[in-house]
């Protein structure tokens, strides 16, 4: 591996130069977790064998620069069952419809979500290609210093490295609201005189953190080995939830679902609405890359990431779709849907096809479920945090990209995550709008992350495609047309994702998402200034096949 002795001020220019060619497997596999080309092959096996790594795993970690700190424990099935439930597709996806509903009715939000589902396909193909080039816990913001011109490395890595911080914290954050809020409706639907508090929210959502907290950091060693369990129940729970509707529920028309679009919005027409109200159908197809920020707890990551990607992309939608059709079919009044009680037309929808007593078993189960989520979700904020602190893109990265020695775990990373999410949860007391805001913002921060990687691996794979990584996932030929209509879609969706649910804008009904997403560049580029300019060089500094030359 090529090192660079970096002066103290790293803020000097850097110029990066591909090498024709990467070292071959045998050199890569003389140095796994930091050790040195002189060791032994019975130290390497034991290293290999302590961290539960393939000599694969090894070779890719030595490539990239970086040491196994972390142990692999996950395979395929329990790297894909992870990523299932840390985006639990249904159970999340049927509680954020409204939006949707209001701007374009029943049948924008089922076209929406099948013309989403099309159009990120070549995103997922493209990450997943990423994803099995480099598999590492930083993910998008590696990929973009690996894959961008040299010259642009550095601040489009630590951009990306900062949005996909914002992003994944921000969905920390609406995860362990959702079981709050699940939790007050639960109550409302036993007790019509419950008032909803918003600090009882704030509260339930306090707990539930602390469960993630306790399940992430006490419950290390056995995260990997209840995933496929918790995913039984999600299939399970699913059908619990759509075959009593059907049975029982009124029913609407089909011109009503297929043909009838709405504009309660206010906005100028109804194909604007439309357009306005497909971040519902956007939201629901962000955070499968989840699985690309647990690569270095993986075995043989590179081939394993991408098919659990590609596969839970998939099935996801086939659990999400039928869902969304079913709520859509049983609501005959969308406005006594939009106005009820519970403020979820799914409950609504529920609430009309069993008893309170049944809805309040099927809920308790969603919310389980949930709090599942919100554990293994922690997991990969954790080593998103994780990875940027060790190429020192955050303030206290040596704290936060610490390992602990016993559980193998960043424990600093995982409470710091914990006390964001507390503290965006506290917003909601003063301002529901606010807290909705921030919850949003991960769809629009992992976009960019997105058009981001995509953009620059186009770029490589155009102007120097000799210098691409192997990949056991390869687009080949496809690649330049994939990659291409992936970022064009990833902009078109971010775009849209920034827009306001109703018009004329008010201040409660103002898309925050925007002002705070540029806050935080606002100040991540304070502290590049004033300290990560002379720390923060990008990880292809450390990138086998890449030499370093301070001018």
């Amino acid at each position: 591996m090529v090192h660079s002795d970096l002066p103290a001020n790293h803020g000097e220019t850097v110029e990066m130069v591909p090498s024709s060619s990467f070292a071959s497997g045998k050199e890569m596999l003389a140095s796994v977790a930091g050790s040195k080309l002189d060791d032994s092959l019975e130290d390497q096996d034991d290293t290999l064998r302590a961290t539960k790594s393939t000599s694969e795993d090894a070779a890719g970690m030595r490539r990239m620069g970086k040491g196994q700190q972390l142990i692999r424990h996950f395979r395929l099935f329990s790297i894909a069952s992870f990523t299932a439930i840390a985006t639990v597709a249904w159970e999340l996806g049927l509680f954020v419809l409204s939006p949707a509903l209001v701007d374009g009715g029943r049948a924008g939000l089922m076209y929406s979500l099948i013309w989403n589902f099309i159009g990120f396909a070549p995103i997922y193909l493209s990450l997943a290609e990423m994803a099995s080039m480099a598999p590492i816990a930083g993910a998008q913001y590696h990929w973009v210093s690996e894959f961008a011109p040299e010259r642009y490395q550095r601040s489009l890595s630590y951009i990306t490295g900062w949005t996909s911080t914002i992003a994944w914290q921000a969905g920390n954050a609406l995860g362990i609201f959702l079981v709050g809020s699940l939790i007050q409706t639960t109550i409302l639907i036993n007790d019509e005189n419950y008032a909803f508090p918003a600090w009882h929210c704030t509260l339930l959502a306090f707990g539930a953190m602390g469960i993630a907290y306790v399940g992430n950091v006490y419950g290390a060693k056995v995260l990997p080995y209840w995933q496929n369990a918790v995913f039984a129940v999600h299939i399970l729970a699913y059908f619990a939830y759509i075959i009593p509707i059907w049975v029982n529920a009124p029913v609407a028309s089909h011109k009503q679902v297929w043909i009838e679009f709405q504009d309660e919005g206010g906005w100028s027409s109804v194909g604007f609405a439309v357009l306005v109200g497909q971040l519902t159908g956007i939201s629901a197809q962000v955070g499968v890359d989840t699985a690309a920020h647990m690569s270095e707890e993986v075995r043989d990551a590179a081939s394993a990431i991408p098919k659990a990607m590609l596969a839970i992309y998939a099935i996801n939608f086939a659990l999400l779709f039928p869902a969304v059709l079913t709520v859509c079919y049983h609501i005959p009044d969308l406005d006594a849907a939009l106005a009820d009680s519970t403020t979820y037309p799914s409950i609504y929808v529920l609430r009309q096809s069993m008893s309170n007593g049944w809805v309040t078993v099927l809920l308790v189960v969603i919310i389980l479920l949930n709090v599942a989520s919100n554990i293994v979700y922690l997991a990969a904020v954790t080593r998103d945090l994780f990875a940027f602190s060790r190429d020192q893109g955050l303030p206290f990265s040596k704290w936060l990209s610490k390992v602990d020695d016993k559980r193998h775990i960043p424990t600093n990373a995982c409470i710091l995550s914990c006390g964001i999410a507390c503290v965006l949860a506290l917003i909601y007391i003063g301002s529901p709008v606010a807290f909705y805001a921030i919850t949003s913002l991960g769809t629009c921060a992992l976009l960019q992350c997105y058009s981001f990687s995509i953009g620059c691996l186009l770029w490589r794979r155009i102007a120097h495609p000799e210098t691409l990584p192997p990949a056991q996932f390869s687009l080949g030929r496809w690649g330049i047309p994939l990659n291409a209509f992936a970022v064009v879609y990833c902009v078109w969706s971010l775009f849209w994702s920034f827009w306001p649910q109703t018009y004329p804008v008010t201040a409660s009904g103002f898309n925050w998402a925007s002002p705070i997403y540029v806050a935080v560049l606002l100040f991540a580029l304070v502290y590049f200034i004033y300290k990560a300019r002379r720390t923060y060089v990008g990880p292809v500094t450390e990138v086998e096949g890449r030499k370093v030359h301070v001018i």
